[in-house]
């Protein structure tokens, strides 16, 4: 996830105020909706007063960006150290899932906002992560999964659609249509949908 925008000109990377007011956006945004999500109601429920918080993001738009790039770097870093990791394929695509699990599951209004609420969003910058966010987790599949046989589908176009399967996955799961599956067993018959049986082995 998330076009990485800029951060807040004169912010170090763990500023507290950048970090109330992303949290702040994101209770909104899923408690009220995206569309009523502003900075006045952002800098109210972080505690910051309206002109410092305009200081960090100029906009409320801009505040919610950096809020989806947040998560979309915690998925990022997951999904990176646990395909380094040893086993087949199918065993490092199983921790990605588990570890990406624990972490949203640290932050649950996070993962709503990301998984759910943004998906549904018109907002330029959140759709320019959403493709970003697609662009990069492919990467990071291909980049991992080791040497393909000749004649084999490309296999980033296979990665494009799993991405794209996984969080359709995730977002029914959290808006309450995932029925009697955990998501975890979806997430398995996805894994499953789209292994190989000459998967690549590592360690």
């Amino acid at each position: 996830m998330g076009a990485t925008h800029p951060h807040p000109e004169g912010c170090f990377l763990d500023c507290p105020t950048c970090e109330r007011l992303r949290r702040a956006a994101v209770e909104i945004a899923v408690r009220d909706g995206i569309d009523r999500t502003t900075t006045a109601g952002t800098a109210e429920l972080a505690g910051v007063p309206v002109d410092e918080a305009v200081g960090h993001y100029p906009t409320a738009e801009d505040c919610l960006a950096a809020a989806y790039d947040e998560g979309a770097l915690m998925l990022r870093r997951v999904c990176a150290r646990a395909l380094r990791g040893e086993g087949t394929w199918r065993d490092r695509l199983g921790s990605a899932v588990d570890m990406a699990l624990e972490a949203f599951a640290e932050r649950p209004q996070l993962a709503r906002y990301c998984f759910v609420e943004a998906s549904y969003s018109s907002l330029p910058m959140l759709s320019a992560s959403r493709v970003a966010d697609r662009e990069r987790l492919v990467r990071i599949l291909a980049e991992h999964h080791g040497p393909v046989s000749r004649g084999e589908d490309l296999p980033e176009l296979r990665f494009e659609v799993m991405v794209g399967a996984a969080h359709h996955a995730v977002r029914e799961q959290l808006d309450g249509h995932g029925g009697d599956v955990t998501l975890r067993q979806r997430l398995d018959q996805l894994i499953d949908l789209f292994e190989r049986p000459n998967s690549a082995t590592v360690g």
